[in-house]
């Protein structure tokens, strides 16, 4: 990171943190990270590998500027991973404008905002800081877009579309545009039904589409889901087109005062690579304080034919 962009980010934080609360904003953020072990691997040169690291940081600004009508302004952090040698550098999560009662009585965001494609899962699942959901994990789709998004709900029926560039943070990289569309429905306090797609409309008869349903319960005590997909890559010419497919299901339950175990299980099937990868997802969720979580977990990748690679993790999860 250059001094430039070191003076900018701090020149920022110290504006919003004296007018955040004068002029009716909000300043809030959170952060996660482990130390990691990995206690088997299969390549020998990953065995043993560890490191301390915060895998994101969040800083939040949200300010109503009229009635309904607000802003968020979000940065992004995060550690690029072992011997990369790279430096943690903010990058612009969310930055959009939100009218409220608009199109359909429901929420109009206009800029960078979150897209639908796994909200549902993300909430059910509760776990971020361990890892992200299934078609986060694999690529399938980004967390946010620039672009327009209508999100609200009627009666029973939660419903989301957005239309937006299709490479999320990034600047556009084609002539075609990115459909989002999710309808899900409560049928009761606790459980919830999703079904979603998205088709994004890229050059060179390379466009994607995808298919997910979702069903998740959240209940006083368990909360747990069941994600299905199914991702094809449509190639030009006569290569074919290529399916990556997946399932993920996962859970969580309190074992005492402030103390709860989790677990997950994934498997991606990649017709491109003609491999299924595998992962298990284990451990517990202690609490000591409001906001502050410590969790030692067990993390198991394995691919065909591969030997699984194991680490242990203590994760710590905390925000403000």
């Amino acid at each position: 990171m250059n001094r430039i962009t070191i003076y900018g980010v701090l020149l920022f934080a110290g504006i919003l943190t004296e007018y955040a609360w004068a002029e009716n904003g909000k300043l809030s953020g959170y952060m996660f990270g482990d130390y990691y072990y990995i206690v088997s691997a299969e390549g020998e040169d990953q065995k043993g590998e560890n490191a301390m690291r915060f895998r994101r940081m969040y800083l939040t600004y949200d300010k109503s500027i009229d009635e309904g009508i607000s802003t968020r302004f979000r940065l992004e952090a995060n550690d690029a991973g072992l011997g990369s040698g790279k430096k943690m550098v903010p990058f612009v999560k969310h930055a959009y404008v939100k009218l409220s009662d608009s199109l359909l009585g429901g929420e109009l965001y206009v800029g960078l905002s979150g897209t639908p494609t796994w909200a549902h899962a993300e909430k059910v699942w509760g776990y971020r800081s361990i890892e992200k959901t299934v078609m986060d994990l694999n690529k399938i789709g980004s967390s946010a877009d620039i672009g327009v998004s209508l999100k609200g709900k009627s009666g029973k029926l939660a419903y989301a579309a957005m239309i937006g560039n299709g490479p999320g943070q990034k600047s556009e990289d084609d002539e075609g545009k990115k459909m989002y569309g999710s309808l899900a429905f409560n049928l009761s306090e606790s459980l919830i039904i999703e079904g979603y797609a998205d088709y994004n409309f890229r050059s060179d008869d390379r466009s994607e589409n995808t298919l997910k349903l979702f069903a998740g319960y959240r209940g006083d005590d368990f909360k747990g889901g069941v994600e299905i997909f199914s991702r094809t890559n449509e190639l030009s010419g006569d290569d074919g087109d290529i399916k990556i497919s997946g399932i993920s299901v996962f859970g969580s339950q309190p074992i005492m005062t402030k103390l709860k175990g989790f677990a997950r299980f994934d498997a991606v099937q990649n017709d491109g690579k003609d491999v299924t990868d595998i992962l298990v997802i284990a451990g517990l969720d202690h609490s000591p304080r409001t906001n502050l979580h410590w969790m030692p977990n067990l993390y198991v990748e394995k691919s065909d034919g591969g030997d699984p690679t194991i680490q242990g993790r203590m994760t710590v999860y905390f925000k403000f």
